[in-house]
């Protein structure tokens, strides 16, 4: 569409000179091809309308005939290569391009003695094989040639006197120029093209390098905390940090193996992964931060690793929704007739140390006492249950009704106080 409307807001003068250049040039052609292509049709085009009006300027003129004829000599000249280009004859293009202009100048140049300045295209015409060929040999060729071309020229000016003598020498000579500032400007618009290429495809790359790293930044917070994943991207490594007071909930199925013994595991899997999901949307609304999941275990924390006041809250809050969560998804099931999963939640605070260890397959993760004791509530609470122990109670009950449970045996705690969570006081 873009394109279209260029073409036509284009005068008939540029729509024409777009259909010269592009003479050749197929959707299959290389962009090294169409470059060249453009270049070759470009200069072509600009030197066979200088001939063409010599022709016609001397067609009838009794005078300066051998004029008429080397313009017209030009003109077909630098056709050929033109009609070249169009049935994709690329690089027969470019060397009977050089090669013509090497010897067709040289000719200029001495019939006329140095006084149409024809020698002087040799300078231009020197750097166009540079465009032309990928060969480093070929183009140290055309180089040279060009510059013996030139000397050549010089010289035979110096020892013998211009063949064809004639009053438009002065007109050959400005057209001369005009050729060569017609090969300078093609010469620059292609490096001006060039480099217009090499920045959109830096743009391109640069765009594309951007959303990779968003890509990966976003995954790399998805694994570990803001804090510690930019610490890691600039150092390398993560100190670990020790936290006064932490929330930790642990949750777990229950009897959960001998379910899964009745569901294949592709079935399995993507069943808890519906419940981890919808685990992951409660804590991400209360700030709490996912630590891991083991198996059929989820591990999360609040007051990391940024600390704040209401983490006891918040961890609370968040393990209510939980089980309502479950309770609903139990009663669906269970109209459904289908396997549901009942969850033990326990709940304790204190203090932790968190970061992460080793060199591979970063994790973001908690130790201490306090992680025992959460996993402790959580395998002696009851299913449907918000099971916290007494010092994570003594932070929430302004908040929240509780039921106490008295002091349970916990493995390797001995007798904890352990409470119910009821609901939050209205």
């Amino acid at each position: 569409m873009e394109q279209a409307a260029i073409k036509q807001s284009s005068s008939p003068i540029v729509r024409l000179w777009r259909w010269i250049i592009n003479i050749g040039i197929t959707p299959e052609t290389s962009l090294f091809d169409v470059k060249r292509i453009r270049l070759i049709n470009g200069i072509g085009s600009w030197a066979m309308m200088v001939f063409l009006s010599y022709v016609i300027a001397y067609a009838n003129a009794k005078e300066g005939q051998y004029i008429f004829y080397e313009s017209v000599f030009g003109a077909i000249g630098y056709l050929i290569p033109i009609l070249l280009n169009k049935y994709g004859k690329y690089k027969a293009a470019c060397h009977l391009f050089n090669t013509f202009n090497l010897f067709l100048y040289l000719f200029l140049a001495v019939s006329g003695g140095g006084r149409d300045g024809a020698e002087y295209i040799f300078f231009a015409s020197s750097v166009t094989a540079m465009l032309f060929f990928r060969s480093q040999r070929v183009v140290i060729a055309y180089f040279l040639a060009n510059l013996l071309f030139f000397g050549v020229a010089k010289w035979s000016q110096t020892v013998m006197d211009p063949l064809f003598v004639h009053e438009g020498a002065k007109y050959v000579y400005v057209a001369n120029h005009i050729i060569i500032f017609v090969i300078i400007f093609m010469i620059i618009q292609y490096f001006r093209s060039e480099n217009l290429i090499q920045e959109k495809m830096l743009e391109g790359k640069n765009v594309t390098l951007s959303a990779e790293k968003q890509k990966s930044d976003n995954l790399l917070l998805n694994i570990l905390p803001h804090e510690t994943a930019e610490e890691l991207k600039q150092t390398g490594t993560a100190r670990s940090r020790s936290f006064n007071q932490v929330t930790v909930m642990f949750t777990d199925f229950r009897n959960f193996t001998s379910a899964a013994e009745s569901m294949s595991p592709e079935a399995l899997v993507s069943e808890i992964h519906e419940y981890f999901s919808h685990f992951d949307k409660i804590t991400s609304k209360y700030n709490i931060e996912k630590i891991k999941t083991i198996g059929d275990s989820y591990m999360c924390a609040g007051g990391i690793p940024q600390t704040n006041e209401t983490h006891h809250s918040d961890v609370v809050m968040a393990a209510l929704e939980i089980q309502e969560f479950m309770a609903q998804r139990k009663e669906v099931k269970e109209k459904r007739g289908e396997l549901f999963f009942e969850l033990r939640l326990g709940i304790h605070t204190g203090p932790v140390v968190a970061g992460i260890v080793g060199t591979k397959k970063f994790a973001y993760d908690i130790w201490g006492d306090t992680v025992n004791v959460a996993s402790r509530m959580e395998s002696n609470g009851l299913p449907g249950k918000v099971n916290i122990s007494g010092g994570t109670y003594e932070k929430i009950k302004e908040k929240f009704t509780c039921t106490y449970r008295g002091k349970i045996e916990a493995k390797n705690k001995g007798l904890v106080d352990m409470y119910f969570v009821e609901g939050p006081i209205r």
